[in-house]
């Protein structure tokens, strides 16, 4: 997919997000990448609501990111979201670089999750 102004942006397998942001991360070889952070829409896996999934995407970084399980949705939410985060710090640790989407930066996770 490419955007108005000529950017390419990582394709995702989410069909329907719920929740999405853009960043750009720096490679430990300095190659710049665009970033595509998704949460799908938390689905029930059962009839009686006791345990839900939600897909998670950070395209152009960590293909194939797994299906996050919880008792309910905001618990797939809430642990979604901390794996992103798990997934970023990773990446950091790893000498990558973190920029919001307008390429200020560098940033923090805190700056990213808050």
């Amino acid at each position: 997919m490419t955007t108005t102004d000529g950017t390419q942006v990582p394709e995702s397998k989410i069909e329907k997000a719920i929740a999405e942001r853009f960043i750009i991360c720096r490679m430990k070889t300095g190659e710049m990448r665009i970033v595509r952070l998704q949460i799908g829409i938390p689905l029930p896996l059962n009839e009686d609501g006791t345990s839900w999934e939600c897909e998670v995407a950070l395209a152009g970084l960590y293909p194939g990111m797994p299906k996050v399980p919880g008792v309910d949705s905001l618990q797939c939410m809430n642990l979604a979201i901390g794996l992103i985060r798990q997934a970023l710090e990773k990446f950091m640790e790893n000498e990558g670089q973190i920029f919001w989407r307008d390429g200020s930066g560098p940033i923090s996770l805190t700056d990213l999750f808050s």
